[in-house]
């Protein structure tokens, strides 16, 4: 995809960091801009100072690109004057269910705001904080529909992902509806679920399958498990167990996964 390879050379240019190249993830979100305007660097910096508490460090602006460092990253931020390639963001749409309108709405969008965080692979939760907050403030400074993380399928809407973006930093509650997608199948009166994009935080992904539990009670215990596994860092072992929102515990069963492929963490639930 072009704006893959865009984004292979500005790495190339801007990624100098002092530690070694194989301990160093990349984690980035494509903002859907419906004109082919570029972001004023300065109001999106200006953003992250005032609204977003962050202090950019060490900042180079050209063409259609802003760079900058924070604690712990570099941010690069590159406006492409085209549009996601459609077949992959309408995919992603095809299968939201927390922005019902995603197709039209993303069908709109006429060019793409890149945004990259380089950072420590063992950093991942924080890299992922950053690039929320960057999303948040590009989103608000243009004339956008969206957000699209294209390694998880997940598109959220404006208002969604900045509602989130300000929980996370107001409540301290972690955004994973904007980072992680979940899914639900129901088959015979038995309720599935499972989670996508969890590799991003050096995790394996979950199902629930075939649960005489509720379709919201499946969900939720995903969604609780999701948080405690990416908040503090968890990384569980067959046998194990996972507490939920309520206090209940779910023992894990690592298996060969029904709706997703290779091993997963299995919620005996």
């Amino acid at each position: 995809m072009r704006h893959l390879f865009c984004l292979f050379f500005i790495i190339l240019s801007f990624a100098v960091t002092a530690q070694p190249a194989n301990s160093q993830k990349i984690v980035t979100a494509s903002v859907l801009v419906n004109d082919k305007i570029a972001p004023d660097p300065q109001q999106i910096l200006s953003a992250l100072r005032s609204d977003w508490k962050m202090k950019p460090d060490s900042i180079n602006i050209s063409d259609k690109t802003l760079v900058f460092s924070v604690a712990g990253a570099t941010v690069m931020l590159a406006h492409l004057d085209y549009p996601v390639e459609a077949a992959e963001v309408q995919a992603a749409a095809s299968i939201s269910w927390l922005w019902k309108n995603a197709g039209p709405e993303i069908a709109k969008h006429q060019s793409q705001v890149v945004i990259s965080i380089l950072g420590s692979s063992s950093k991942a939760l924080d890299l992922y904080k950053v690039l929320t907050k960057v999303a948040a403030a590009t989103l608000e400074k243009t004339n956008s529909s969206g957000v699209f993380l294209n390694s998880q399928y997940v598109v959220s809407s404006k208002p969604f992902f900045t509602a989130g973006a300000r929980n996370m930093m107001q409540e301290q509650s972690l955004p994973v509806y904007c980072w992680i997608y979940f899914g639900m199948l129901q088959e015979n009166n038995l309720n599935s679920g499972y989670t996508y994009g969890m590799a991003e935080f050096g995790k394996e992904d979950m199902e629930i399958f075939h649960s005489e539990h509720s379709v919201q009670e499946v969900h939720a215990a995903l969604y609780d498990a999701t948080q405690s596994i990416i908040q503090y860092n968890l990384q569980l072992k067959d046998g194990q167990e996972v507490a939920t929102g309520e206090g209940f515990k779910i023992p894990v069963k690592r298996m060969k996964g029904q709706m997703l492929e290779g091993e997963v963490l299995r919620l005996q639930y």
